[in-house]
């Protein structure tokens, strides 16, 4: 079992308290686990903190907890997201390198230390990076190409000519690279357009649980390095994205639609097609984006604009509203 002090020494904290304190884990403040470090970034945390089982906190400088051994990081998050690290148990073990039922193509190219893990599937001229981690049922279609230190969940998918750079991480059921949805109305009928472009995954992306990412139809989509997308979020194709941007659950952003560096869409935000939002624009859940963004900012609403017009529109909007019922509204039963 690690300690206190020996977490201080690894992650070069400053130690209030018992170095020799086990530590079993970490834990929430409301958790209330004992034997556990937790983490405090404001006043109200504090005082729950003080209350708690807990034994040991990460806080920030001079913000220590009475009766309670402490860490300090000026960003108390930030050392509890590298701490976990330390208490990450095993996914699937595996004794082999390369699982027996992986079907692997002859002219595939795996790099040194690579994992492949059981019924997983590699095509014809793929190229798998050194230290790649592969699970199980992970599919990697021809000419796919994985830089160094990927890791791919069960039942990701990467289809032909897609590349991602290194330390790319595909969870379960991501799908890169399916075809964008692209017909063409003939005579009456719906006629497929095949699509000949690729996606492309920048350094450090992660992708979340069956969320899917559309190839391009004649070039790429790409996403932006250090982008991090949440699960079930849809990319359609020729989309781009810039570096450092955040897309939260049920994002969906319309085809050939270009996003800045450092974009956040949180939940449910749609984008329609073929727009352009610029750097640092931050648009709240269930908003509606029909044109294009190019100031920095706080949007919402639907359509999205500035979020204080629309909190301004919204409060105006439920006073007329009310007024229109009448003081009777206020006697209704809610329920």
């Amino acid at each position: 079992m690690i300690t206190l002090g020996a977490i201080a020494i690894q992650f070069e904290l400053v130690l209030h308290g018992d170095a020799d304190l086990p530590i079993a884990g970490l834990c929430g403040v409301t958790d209330d686990l004992p034997g556990r470090l937790s983490f405090v970034t404001s006043g109200k945390h504090a005082r729950l903190a003080a209350a708690s089982r807990i034994p040991a906190f990460v806080v920030k400088p001079g913000a220590r907890i009475p009766g309670k051994a402490c860490v300090e990081h000026a960003a108390p998050e930030y050392a509890m997201a590298r701490i976990a690290t330390l208490f990450e148990r095993s996914r699937y073990s595996q004794t082999e390198r390369i699982h027996p039922s992986a079907v692997i193509h002859p002219n595939a190219e795996l790099g040194d230390n690579v994992q492949i893990g059981p019924y997983v599937a590699i095509g014809d001229g793929a190229v798998i990076g050194a230290g790649c981690v592969l699970h199980a049922g992970v599919v990697v279609m021809d000419r796919a190409v994985l830089g160094e230190d990927c890791e791919l969940y069960p039942h990701a998918v990467v289809r032909e000519d897609c590349v991602l750079g290194q330390r790319v991480i595909l969870q379960p059921g991501a799908s890169i690279g399916g075809d964008g949805f692209g017909f063409v109305t003939y005579n009456g009928e719906h006629v497929k357009i095949p699509q000949l472009g690729n996606v492309v995954l920048e350094d450090d992306v992660e992708v979340g649980a069956n969320t899917t990412i559309d190839r391009g139809r004649f070039t790429e989509t790409r996403v932006g390095r250090g982008t991090k997308i949440d699960n079930l979020v849809m990319l359609g194709h020729n989309v781009k994205t810039g570096e450092g941007c955040l897309l939260v659950s049920q994002v969906g952003i319309s085809g050939s639609t270009k996003l800045g560096d450092r974009v956040t869409l949180a939940g449910q935000v749609g984008v329609a097609g073929h727009l352009q939002i610029g750097d640092d624009i931050t648009v709240l859940g269930q908003s509606g984006i029909t044109k294009s963004l190019r100031h920095p900012g706080l949007y919402a609403g639907m359509p999205a604009r500035p979020a204080e017009s629309w909190r301004r529109a919204t409060a105006w909007l439920y006073a007329e509203s009310s007024k229109a019922a009448g003081p009777q509204a206020e006697d209704e039963d809610p329920g």
